[in-house]
């Protein structure tokens, strides 16, 4: 990559994860888009999950006493094999439909309540629906590479409190990604080959997110709760159209 794509992906990289640290969700989707400016899908999604790793795990890290361990562990339960199961017909889901699919089902979510509800009774009562969320996400993490708008409402369904939400489903999406880094690893992807890139983005969005941890900490739940549908909103959009377009 040159001089200036690595300047963009470096910009993306802090502004989305201050924007997910603030809101809850929406960096991850701004920085895929740039890579995918730059790097084939099956290039971009495992860089993307080494740097989202960071952003995650910081944030998590920053809110550790607001995690709820008893979600995480659920939803980590059938992260490798699902995406396993992801990885071996990656090859067969046409991405741009799937990813319109993931993004008309989060704004199917956070602007139609009674959709939320007969979700969760699907998925099961309580912390138990976490566990085939997480058999989901890790399926259709590999092929599509963004599953949090969609999986983001249940996580603030389940955690009202802004902090509590935001600390929890970051440590769920390190686990996410943790896994699809093991999984690209086992099939052979060279890591070491984007090392600068790899640099540059992580020490990004660990200066977005201590910014953006600040940040969300002064917020109220009212303001919190509106940016979270708004980020929600536009970042469906976004995924919308440029599958359109693409």
């Amino acid at each position: 990559m040159s001089e200036f794509e690595l300047c963009l992906v470096a910009i993306a990289a802090l502004v989305g994860s201050a924007i997910t640290a603030i809101a809850g969700l929406g960096g991850g989707i701004l920085l895929l888009s740039v890579l995918l400016q730059f790097l084939d899908p099956l290039e971009a999604i495992p860089i993307h999950a080494v740097i989202q790793l960071a952003s995650n795990s910081s944030r998590a890290v920053m809110l550790r006493d607001d995690v709820d361990w008893a979600v995480v562990k659920r939803f980590a339960l059938l992260l490798l094999p699902a995406g396993l199961a992801g990885l071996l017909v990656a090859e067969a889901f046409p991405v741009a439909v799937g990813r319109i699919f993931i993004a008309l089902f989060a704004l199917l979510l956070v602007w139609w309540p009674q959709s939320l509800t007969r979700l969760s009774s699907f998925l099961g009562a309580g912390r138990r629906a976490f566990i085939p969320l997480g058999a989901i996400a890790g399926f259709l993490n590999i092929p599509f590479g963004v599953t949090g708008p969609a999986i983001a409402p249940v996580f603030r369904a389940e955690l009202p409190v802004r902090t509590a939400m935001v600390a929890t489903f970051a440590m769920a999406q390190t686990s996410g990604h943790l896994a699809k880094i093991v999984l690209f690893t086992s099939d052979g992807f060279a890591y070491w080959d984007q090392i600068a890139l790899l640099a540059i983005g992580v020490t990004s969005v660990l200066l977005g997110t201590w910014f953006g941890t600040h940040m969300l900490k002064r917020l109220s739940e009212v303001i919190f709760g509106h940016l979270f549908r708004f980020s929600l909103t536009a970042i469906s959009l976004r995924v919308i159209i440029s599958a359109v377009l693409d």
